[in-house]
């Protein structure tokens, strides 16, 4: 949990920019999302728009996924978390 409420960088938090953010990433391939999460595929695929608004119905898993986008520049991987992705390789310089 983080002081401050969740918001961009310039201090906005509108769902429109974060809506877009959120597309851009799954475009980009940058936002994977597994396909057993049933309950967020579902709310994804009911998001929709009337008279030009989001309707924000049933969007909890959503606006989740938004925030956490939102408050990235606040996430920190752990030192050793790294090692089990990218074991250390012993290497030997006499060694061809």
């Amino acid at each position: 949990m983080l002081e401050e409420r969740a918001q961009f960088e310039d201090g906005t938090n509108g769902v429109e920019a974060g809506l877009m953010l959120m597309l851009d990433r799954m475009q980009t391939g940058r936002l994977k999302v597994f396909r057993t999460l049933v309950e967020w595929v579902e709310e994804f695929r009911l998001y929709h728009r009337k008279d030009g608004k989001v309707v924000k119905e049933r969007d909890d898993l959503m606006s989740a996924t938004r925030y956490g986008l939102m408050m990235l520049r606040h996430a920190a991987i752990a030192p050793d978390a790294m090692a089990k992705f990218a074991p250390e390789v012993p290497y030997d310089p006499f060694e061809y």
